[in-house]
């Protein structure tokens, strides 16, 4: 004889559900998109953190090329429903415009220009990074912002 129980609160089904989906295998189709998504992502952040002006015309090919990847892959997945696998890599992309924004502005006090509003915003860029990077600690995906 088995003990009734109440319905989930909407919060508990919500985490159940994300369990239960970290448990199922995907399909070569769905980890291909997802790779797909995260290489095209960095080549992106790598790219857009440089004035358009120094992009040679194979890399501002390969911007576009980036974008179009990363519209396809996210096409993909969210047809297969699986948009949620590519939260590291999101995570990531910010960490990596953080990180070109904390170098933007150590630049700027390296040269004794950098304003109040530059620090605090240094600040926070830092902030954001080890935000970031904590995430990606927790998820286990550290090796999307560290080279091997």
């Amino acid at each position: 004889m088995s003990t009734p129980t109440a319905p989930l609160n909407p919060a508990a089904a919500a985490a159940l559900a994300r369990l239960e989906r970290a448990f199922v295998p995907v399909s070569l189709d769905v980890a291909r998109a997802v790779t797909r998504y995260e290489v095209a992502t960095a080549r992106y952040d790598e790219l857009s953190a440089r004035p358009v002006s120094t992009l040679s015309p194979a890399e501002a090919t390969a911007f576009g090329d980036a974008q179009k990847t990363i519209d396809e892959a996210l096409a993909e997945l969210g047809k297969a429903g699986r948009l949620d696998l590519v939260g590291p890599a999101r995570t990531a992309s910010r960490y990596r415009k953080a990180a070109a924004r904390v170098v933007e502005l150590s630049t700027l006090a390296l040269r004794d220009r950098m304003t109040g509003l530059d620090a605090d915003d240094l600040v926070h860029a830092e902030d954001l990074m080890a935000a970031e990077k904590a995430t990606l600690t927790a998820a286990g995906r550290l090796d999307l912002i560290e080279a091997s």
